[in-house]
């Protein structure tokens, strides 16, 4: 578990670290949509990218990432 995610995270996250994505695509059910995102936004787009250029179809991305996510939420 990456700091990041123990840092917080939305519910029902898988957390694959966006250098070990592509080992374990296989892991990935592609009939599923994906929603990628990571702190701030940036990893989760390329993320997002890989996914799509491996066939992924329903494939989203959190733009703003958990900060922004977290920081819209009402208590």
């Amino acid at each position: 578990m990456t700091e990041q995610y123990a840092a917080g995270h939305l519910p029902k996250a898988q957390n694959i670290p966006h250098q070990d994505l592509r080992s374990k695509l296989a892991l990935l059910d592609q009939t599923r949509p994906v929603i990628t995102y990571c702190n701030k936004g940036v990893t989760g787009n390329a993320t997002q990218n890989i996914l799509l250029n491996h066939d992924f179809k329903n494939v989203f991305n959190l733009s703003g990432g958990f900060q922004f996510y977290d920081a819209t939420q009402e208590d």
